[in-house]
This record gives C-alpha cells, sequence and structure tokens, in this order.
C-alpha cells in the first residue's frame, strides 16, 4: 500500500512539473533596464561598436530600432503577448522637469511607425521588435545638433510596470552623421597645441601664424597679427585694450578634400570674447573666403557664430577647400583665443 501511494505521488508531480512556476512571473522590456543597470530607462541611439552590436539596422528607408520583450520567473512553456504603445506625456514631463538636456525634441509622431502588438511563441520567452524612423525625415534640417526622444510600452497581463516603459533617444548627428575621424593632421597644417608663429611683434607676444594667411587688417598688431603668445601659443584675432579695431579681418587656411562629410571645430576656446558677430567659415571652391559683409545668406558657404563653434559640410567630389575666421570689429575690448583647431570625418553615414 505504501508503494502504491508514492507511485501515485510521482505520478502527480511529474504530471504537473510543466506547470510549475519559478518565482515571480514578470514580462518586461530588457531596454528599460540593461544600458543603465536600472538607473533609468534611457536607451540612446546609436549604441554599439560595429554593425553585429549596433542596436539598429537599415531596411526599407528605414531605421529600424531593436526593442524587445522578454518574461522571467516561469518556465518557458506558454506564448503570450503584449501591446505596444507610446506615451508623449512622459516624455515631455522628463522635458519639463530638465531630465532630458534642452536639445532633446519629442520625436514626431508621422516620424516613426510601431507594431500595435508582439507575441512571443510556445517554448520561447522572449522576442524583438522595431521602432521604424524614416530616414529622409529625420535627416531635415530643423533636426541636425538635436536629439529625439520617444517612450515606447508594453500593457498587458503580468507585466511589470517599472520596467515596462523604455524611453528611445535617438542622437541625430551621432546616427545621421556618424562616428567622427579626427583628420586633422591629414589635412590642416599648424593646427595648434600649440599654435606656432612664423613670425613675431618686437615686444614678443603678437606674431603671425605659420602656415596661415592673415589679411592686412588681421595684422593689427603693428603688422602682426592671427598669434598670441598667450598659454603657449594661442591662434588669436583680438581689438581693444590699447590695439585698433579690426574691419574685415580674416585669417584662413586653404586645403584639398576628398568628396565626403566633415566638421571644421574650433571649440576649444581659450578665450571667446566676441561683441560684434564672428564668423567661422567654410568655403569650398575658394582660394579665400569672403568678405565680412558677404556671409550672411551666401549659400556658397557654410558658415556659423562662435555660439555654435562647430560648421559641418558635404563634398561630392575632391575640393580645395578654404577654412578660415572673418570678423569684424566695431564694439571696444573684444576678441577670441583658439587653444587648437580640428577637421572631423565622417566615413559612415547616412
Amino acid at each position: 500500500m505504501k508503494k502504491l501511494c508514492l507511485f501515485f505521488l510521482v505520478c502527480i508531480f511529474a504530471c504537473n512539473k510543466e506547470e510549475t512556476k519559478y518565482g515571480i512571473t514578470n514580462i518586461f522590456m530588457p531596454q528599460a533596464v540593461n544600458l543603465s543597470g536600472g538607473i533609468n530607462a534611457n536607451y540612446p541611439v546609436p549604441n554599439g561598436t560595429d554593425s553585429s552590436t549596433f542596436n539598429y539596422y537599415l531596411e526599407n528607408n528605414k531605421i529600424n530600432v531593436i526593442l524587445g520583450v522578454s518574461r522571467s520567473g516561469m518556465q518557458a512553456s506558454e506564448g503570450f503577448s503584449v501591446n505596444i504603445v507610446t506615451n508623449t506625456d512622459t516624455v515631455n514631463q522628463l522635458l519639463a522637469s530638465g531630465i532630458l538636456d534642452a536639445s532633446t525634441l519629442l520625436m514626431p509622431a508621422d516620424m516613426y511607425t510601431l507594431p500595435a502588438n508582439v507575441s512571443v511563441d510556445n517554448g520561447k520567452s522572449q522576442a524583438t521588435f522595431s521602432l521604424a524612423i524614416d530616414i529622409d525625415q529625420i535627416k531635415s534640417s530643423q533636426y541636425i545638433g538635436k536629439k529625439l526622444a520617444l517612450a515606447v510600452s508594453i500593457k498587458g497581463k503580468e507585466v511589470t510596470s517599472a520596467l515596462s516603459t523604455t524611453i528611445v533617444i535617438v542622437n541625430v548627428d551621432a546616427l545621421v552623421i556618424g562616428p567622427s575621424v579626427n583628420i586633422t593632421g591629414d589635412y590642416l597644417k599648424n593646427a595648434g597645441l600649440p599654435f606656432i608663429a612664423s613670425a613675431m611683434s618686437s615686444g614678443g607676444r603678437w606674431g603671425t601664424l605659420a602656415d596661415w594667411t592673415a589679411n592686412a587688417a588681421a595684422k593689427s598688431h603693428g603688422g602682426y597679427g592671427g598669434f598670441a603668445s598667450d598659454n603657449g601659443g594661442t591662434m588669436d584675432l583680438e581689438s581693444g585694450w590699447g590695439s585698433p579695431a579690426i574691419h574685415n579681418g580674416k585669417l584662413y587656411q586653404t586645403t584639398t578634400l576628398p568628396a565626403g562629410t566633415y566638421t571644421f571645430d574650433v571649440s576649444n576656446l581659450q578665450w571667446q570674447g566676441t561683441l560684434d558677430p564672428a564668423y567661422i567659415v567654410v568655403a569650398p571652391g575658394m582660394d579665400s573666403i569672403p568678405d565680412y559683409g558677404d556671409i550672411v545668406g551666401n549659400t556658397s558657404i557654410s558658415y556659423t557664430l562662435f555660439t555654435a563653434p562647430l560648421v559641418t559640410f558635404t563634398l561630392t567630389q575632391t575640393t580645395n577647400v578654404t577654412l578660415g575666421f572673418v570678423v569684424d570689429y566695431i564694439k571696444d575690448q573684444q576678441g577670441f583665443k583658439i587653444y587648437n583647431v580640428k577637421l572631423l570625418n565622417y566615413p559612415k553615414h547616412l
């Protein structure tokens, strides 16, 4: 009799083994926790080091951001399904509170598509789905230098609310333009850290830069200009404190670049004290840069102010390009000093 009872107990256990639950069942989004370790639900795009680890793939003119759903705590024997939704209020609250930086915008609804739901087959514990972003729209000029955020959530039975939402944050420049490669040493001479002078004034502070062209207006320190011995050697254009004003002062260098996308980066400033608009200029096909009065609205060049000291430009063929600066200092006591300039290339871009 004891042997018979034992047999029935073993049989009952074996027959119900497939229904055994291991801990509390949770359905969640792995991307809501994996990258930050639980500090936040941010999911930056792009992420990864190469095509085998990127968290997106390109297909049908779409950037397909890889997302997923997973289940823990239960033996993977039964399939399940969850709904996919977005929540604009979540992103707006993060923006209003300053948790997302000022360069971040809510991703427009007409830019992306998502499946309405995702199903996990019997015998499996996870599945992936994609946030498909239109490449042509994200390449619009209004998104240059911006990040686009979207809160993607799953809803359904046994979904863990704390891990149900992923904040997808697309870095537009990093994705559209791609990772940069510093090619300064290949194409620019005397790029700084320190800058080198070809000639110095008798006072020993002001000089003329080697390998750069300074026009007569820029040589405002007794026939010298473009260089200061400050901090070991900086690129310099300044007026006031006893020095004359600089009207239509130019400082530039010409190089030859192959087809590609580039950024002229002058953000490593020792001092930025321009009061009148001063322009950083990239002039393809020119052996100089235009006069100060011909900068604004000139579609044949790319330019920016020192408040945003990076100029990104694209060449469709090998081209002579002049990079430099033009100022018209009217107000007293102003100028800039630069530690170094950089030329960046983006060999992988959309």
